[in-house]
């Protein structure tokens, strides 16, 4: 893409220009804001101090520099920004605009690390001019950081300090790599971000491999803005800087891709090695990947110049590494994540079998006494996918406003299409419903869905519905739209996660490579393991002691029967604290093999859990429940299956006999064989559940069946809320219409207990090939 480069003269814009340049990005312009008559402003967004120097780095590279004056006024300081007049960030629109209409600039690059008051008010300007923010040091661990900007030739000096530890006279215009023991001294003694993150520090970049001539500081002033005996302030003024030629001679720098920033997955960082299924030999050869970044000869580097733009000139050209000596451009294969270990073989293609009946799920919502509100069984039927989509968008807000919610309460949308391709139609109406800022996370697959039915959707949503002697919970969004090497840009109208009081729900996940939004070679293996660090690392973001560990419920899609025990193993290496469904379906969104749904709780670690089975008739029920100790918190996964195969059992290796006795006694389970299952799974979810208007002992059984034609003791939202969500194996279950009609019953009779809600879906396969239906069912406030 044409980037046109923000840039402060710090090494943060210097480094995130190169590393576009190493994604193949062209750096065609920069573009700088300058106060009006003073040194330095202290503006929220930007870095001033030094303004004097940018002209000569723009010279420096050879550039265009588009220039504007900025006051500095920040007047809305919110943790979201809204357009507004006399703004600082309005002078960044104009800023940018005028650029995009002169060099018609494709994305902007911005060094931002940490501050999401400045992601924020980027994207919400990059979104309004229609540009892809490109922040690849987002959220890049500080202390490699700096040692790759020193690494790299970055030669920047200090030229403002403000915070314990650091004194204008002993440090401004010292270098990077002389400050850098010093700075990490200083981290560990104060907390001190070693990239100066706080504004413990700034700098200004006299050279870097990007620059056509260094820049030199002829003579300067050092201004003492606060002489404070414990925490002095003081900055640098140059009055004269000039440029001076580079060497000719070629010195290669390297610079790492977005490739180089996943190879650590080979590294064996699981905390769980215990796997029944694997011998030792085969652990120690998984647990035993290599990693890319070893040591490099000279036959490893590439030089990517040709492919540079403007940036072919630089005396020292930036290289990447390749993944093969024989490669001798950017413009070969795709790289592959590297493993000394057995790639997983792409299984056979299977035909899967689409749902010929008609499906009718039916709009349904449960809301609690907290405020959750949870919404299932949406469905959008018609004759195309605009008109399907129409159809549940409508159904999904006339719901919402039916129990006094709106759009904007939606915290999590889960999205099942019948044919994935036509995803972007389908997201360009959700687009036009759903447009405010920080819209609901969201998931998306395929479904086996009929004809007639085009997409089936669930909804999470929360407003506080407490009390005065009650505090409502705490709504929090991420929405990170630039590309980084941190985790997937959400460009879309989706979010990649939202955090309500302790619970965190999280966007579905596929192994995209962060920093050029592609889908991970290699197979089932390195895409489980790139999803799964999305969600670690989104957890961390929305949590500061965030893991994957706080997980406590999810969903694995996958496209393959057989990839199901690779993405069970690599989950279970990462962490068997969470309760995990596996369900096959047609295709995932980019083709993906994987894709995980998940929810986490702050305090997973006060959760308990069991495993618990029993048989109705021919057939075998097994549940894992967990919950918390407060018992406000409750989840379940639940298989229902005819106990003719082991977990471990593939498709080829049963008999036409064992088959067709599989579908035939799934396909004969009855109504009063669900019904006890329901019962069976309501029980758990229910299980020493505070009850005020009933006798706490009283069973779930006989408390249904004695009040079954009796109205409800309690108002709704005094109950609990449960959501259920049953997937069922198309080509092997009874009449659609029965599930339907059997879950409509038992929610009837048990509204004295509870408000349950259900979605009926239908599933190329389930966790193993015996288990015939698989309910995920939800209890938390």
């Amino acid at each position: 893409m044409r980037v046109v480069a923000m840039v402060s003269g710090g090494k943060d814009s210097c480094y995130n220009m190169m590393q576009c340049v190493a994604e193949g990005h062209e750096i065609v312009a920069l573009a700088n804001l300058h106060p009006r008559d003073r040194d330095e402003l202290d503006s929220y967004m930007y870095q001033t101090v030094g303004h004097m120097g940018i002209e000569i780095l723009a010279k420096a590279m050879g550039l265009p520099l588009f220039r504007r004056e900025t006051r500095g006024l920040s007047t809305q300081t919110g943790k979201q920004y809204v357009p507004t007049h006399d703004d600082e960030v309005e002078d960044l629109y104009s800023l940018l605009e005028w650029t995009k209409r002169d060099l018609q600039v494709e994305a902007v690059a911005v060094g931002a690390i940490l501050s999401d008051y400045q992601r924020v008010r980027v994207e919400n300007v990059c979104s309004r001019l229609n540009l892809v923010p490109l922040a690849y040091l987002w959220r890049r661990d500080q202390t490699e950081l700096l040692q790759e900007m020193i690494d790299s030739q970055v030669h920047a000096i200090i030229i403002k300090v403000a915070a314990l530890g650091l004194v204008p006279d002993r440090h401004l215009g010292k270098s990077l790599r002389e400050m850098q023991p010093y700075l990490l001294q200083m981290h560990d003694k104060y907390g001190l971000n070693v990239c100066g993150e706080g504004g413990e520090y700034e700098t200004f970049t006299l050279d870097c491999p990007l620059f056509k001539q260094r820049i030199l500081i002829e003579d300067m002033q050092t201004i003492i803005s606060s002489a404070d005996p414990i925490c002095p302030v003081g900055y640098i003024n140059f009055t004269k800087l000039s440029l001076q030629p580079k060497d000719s001679s070629h010195c290669n720098v390297i610079v790492k891709t977005s490739l180089d920033y996943i190879s650590d997955l080979n590294e064996s960082n699981f905390n769980d090695l215990s796997d029944p299924d694997l011998s030792e030999t085969e652990l120690e050869i998984i647990e035993k990947e290599t990693r890319l970044r070893e040591s490099i000869s000279h036959n490893d580097l590439i030089s990517r110049s040709n492919s540079f733009g403007r940036q072919a000139s630089s005396p020292i050209p930036i290289v990447t590494k390749s993944s093969s000596i024989d490669e001798t451009s950017s413009a070969g294969p795709p790289l592959q994540l590297a493993t000394s270990a057995p790639q997983t073989q792409p299984p056979s293609p299977i035909k899967y079998e689409r749902e010929f009946r008609p499906i009718d799920n039916c709009p349904m919502a449960a809301v609690n006494r907290k405020g959750w509100m949870w919404v299932a069984g949406i469905q959008g039927c018609g004759e195309d996918i605009q008109s399907g989509m129409m159809d549940a968008l409508d159904k999904l807000k006339c719901t919402a406003e039916q129990n006094n919610y709106e759009l904007s309460d939606f915290c999590y949308i889960t999205m099942y299409m019948r044919n994935i391709l036509e995803y972007p139609l389908a997201n360009e109406l959700y687009a036009q419903v759903f447009n405010f800022y920080n819209p609901p996370t969201r998931v998306c697959v395929e479904c086996p869905l009929p004809d007639n039915c085009h997409i089936v959707m669930e909804a999470v949503g929360y407003k506080s519905n407490c009390d005065a002697s009650e505090s409502s919970l705490k709504f929090t969004t991420m929405h990170v739209q630039g590309i980084s090497h941190w985790a997937p840009a959400n460009i879309g109208p989706y979010s990649q996660s939202t955090k309500i009081g302790e619970i965190t729900y999280i966007s579905g996940q596929i192994a995209l490579v962060p920093g050029s939004m592609t889908l991970v070679e290699g197979g089932i293996r390195p895409q489980c393991k790139l999803a799964l660090r999305h969600i670690s690392r989104i957890a961390k973001a929305m949590n500061a002691n965030g893991q994957l560990r706080d997980v406590v419920q999810g969903i694995c899609f996958t496209t393959h029967p057989n990839y199901i025990a690779e993405a069970r193993r690599q989950w279970e290496r990462c962490t068997t604290n969470a309760i995990i469904d596996y369900i096959v379906v047609p295709a995932l969104p980019r083709e993906a093999l994987v894709e995980w749904q998940v929810w986490a709780h702050s305090h997973n670690d006060r959760f308990d859990y069991e495993e618990t089975g029993c048989s109705v008739s021919e057939y075998t029920i097994s549940i894992r429940r967990r919950w918390n100790y407060e018992n406000n918190c409750a989840a379940i996964v639940c298989y229902v299956s005819t106990g003719l195969a082991s977990s471990t059992t593939q498709l080829s290796q049963l008999s036409d006999d064992t088959l067709h006795h599989h579908k035939q006694l799934a396909q004969n389970i009855t109504a009063e064989n669900i019904n006890e299952v329901l019962s069976y799974v309501l029980g758990k979810l229910l299980k020493d559940y505070p009850r005020k208007s009933y006798d706490r002992q009283q069973s779930v059984d006989s408390t249904y069946s004695d009040n079954a034609n009796k109205s409800p003791s309690t108002t709704l939202p005094q109950l609990p809320a449960i959501h259920l969500k049953l997937f069922y194996q198309v080509s092997c279950t009874p009449s659609v219409q029965l599930l339907l009609n059997t879950l409509q019953d038992f929610k009837m009779k048990t509204s004295p207990v509870a408000n349950i809600v259900y979605t009926v879906l239908p599933a190329c396969s389930l966790h193993n090939f015996s288990t015939f239906l698989s309910i995920c069912g939800i209890r938390h406030e």
